[in-house]
């Protein structure tokens, strides 16, 4: 029995010798860990922290952190959500909670989360700059180019904010703005990626000499990425800089041969040189890379025709023409959306394809509209109605389109056939209504808002526009 007490006082003892980290070393290494960029073993030391002390509101950020950064936003959002209980006033955590919900794709608790994180830091520059990019990506453009501004205006040397209000601006089709945006950032600080995105503005914008000026300070910053040199070799092709594009897009497959891209203009430079199979062989790489991508399909169908393969060509038109089927109804999902920006690239890359498919043309024609681009949205559904004259809606569309840039008369005559192809069209007799009433025709305008009125009285626009040029009211207003 002896025996056994003194071997029980040396396990005893043998216990209390045995070190146990505190939850702030555990901390202090997962910290040193996380700069480092040891992520891994810094999300083990920081769950040992939150299994010691569940409200160690340290280690439940710095772990939430860490697993947005290994893409794991859900269990991120879990961890963040304790640490802003734990801790509801500090701004950084919320701000992080709604960045892994942004990442998530929960974009409205993202905003309402920055929102609480701007109310306790509103002179924070990081946190306006986070939500401006979250209402960005909702799809709410003016109040995130209301916050991106103020990040800006708080941290006029932080380039990361100029080009997230470059992005936006570009977006919207902001030329001068944009390339402001990016060129303050450039000197700032010289980014390959910042003038990767301002050769990207130059080239949407037909700039090419600009952009591939850019592409290749891109280059010479970042040599080794595949994306910067493909793009040279892009603008190179469409400057029908042959000899360049080819030398450029080699390279280009060379430093990533997944490059689906880089393969496809290859192909188009080989075949702009009649060099057919070669063509092919990059054509058939970038369908094998892009199954998707409509264009491989549709170039590589041209090429297979010219090597007098014309069974393997029909197929690669037939693929082709279902992307564009599914292009068009991605964008019209989009335009239901909301989201015509995005609606009018599916559109206009369908368009690319088959510029005689007329469904495409009705609706990016409708989409420019939306967008308040009148000029285009007129010419667009021009050319549809050039195929199909008898579309009513389109002829709707075309007059609201016509009376956007100023051109009554015009509207007036698109209007007309609206609403004779479809006489119990109210909004269609309403935007007829004025049009004729811009054009001074009163009594005309009269009888179509009456005619709107009656077969849609609940809605007052009418009766008001029908009033107001019945009295011949100065300074009218009035709305399709």
């Amino acid at each position: 029995m002896a025996l056994l007490s003194a071997w029980l006082v040396g396990l005893v003892f043998f216990i209390q010798g045995v070190t146990v980290p505190s939850v702030a070393q555990l901390d202090s290494v997962g910290l040193a860990l996380l700069a480092r960029g040891k992520l891994r073993e810094a999300e083990v030391e920081f769950r040992r922290a939150v299994a010691a002390d569940p409200r160690d509101v340290d280690a439940l950020n710095n772990l939430g952190v860490i697993l947005r950064r290994r893409g794991r936003p859900a269990e991120a959002v879990e961890f963040l959500r304790r640490a802003t209980e734990v801790q509801p006033q500090d701004a950084e955590t919320h701000s992080n909670l709604g960045l892994a919900l942004r990442e998530a794709g929960r974009l409205n608790e993202a905003v309402k989360e920055l929102g609480i994180a701007i109310a306790l830091a509103p002179l924070n520059a990081a946190i306006h700059r986070n939500l401006g990019v979250v209402l960005a990506q909702a799809g709410n453009d003016s109040q995130a180019e209301s916050e991106l501004r103020k990040s800006v205006d708080l941290e006029p040397r932080n380039p990361q904010s100029h080009q997230e209000l470059a992005r936006l601006l570009a977006r919207g089709k902001r030329t001068d703005q944009a390339e402001k945006e990016f060129l303050a950032a450039l000197s700032i600080a010289d980014q390959p990626s910042l003038h990767y995105e301002l050769g990207e503005l130059y080239e949407n914008n037909r700039q090419l000499e600009l952009a591939a000026r850019q592409f290749r300070s891109a280059i010479r910053l970042g040599p080794k990425n595949a994306r910067y040199v493909q793009a040279l070799g892009h603008v190179s092709l469409a400057e029908d800089k042959l000899g360049e594009a080819e030398k450029e897009l080699y390279r280009a497959t060379q430093l990533n041969p997944m490059a689906g891209e880089a393969h496809r203009d290859l192909g188009e430079v080989f075949q702009r040189k009649g060099e057919f199979a070669r063509a092919r062989g990059e054509f058939g790489r970038a369908v094998e890379l892009m199954p998707s991508d409509s264009r491989s399909h549709y170039m590589l169908a041209r090429v297979l025709a010219k090597l007098g393969k014309p069974d393997e060509a029909a197929g690669e038109l037939k693929q082709a023409q279902n992307i564009s089927k599914a292009l068009n109804n991605e964008g019209t999902k989009l335009l239901e959306e909301g989201k015509a920006e995005e609606a009018i690239e599916r559109f206009e890359e369908a368009l690319q394809l088959d510029p005689g498919d007329t469904r495409a043309q009705y609706n990016l024609g409708v989409a420019y509209f939306l967008q308040n681009r009148h000029a285009r949205a007129a010419d667009q559904l021009r050319t549809y109605l050039q195929s199909v004259p008898d579309d009513p809606d389109a002829c709707y569309y075309l007059g609201l389109a016509l009376l956007g840039i100023g051109r009554p008369g015009e509207a007036a005559e698109a209007l007309a056939k609206a609403v004779a192809l479809h006489p119990d069209d109210a909004p269609a007799h309403n935007a007829y209504g004025i049009a004729l009433a811009q054009e001074k025709e009163f009594t005309r305008a009269a009888r179509e808002f009456e005619t709107a009125r009656r077969l849609q009285p609940e809605i007052s626009k009418y009766r008001e526009n029908l009033a107001c040029v019945e009295h011949q009211l100065s300074g009218c207003r009035f709305t399709p």
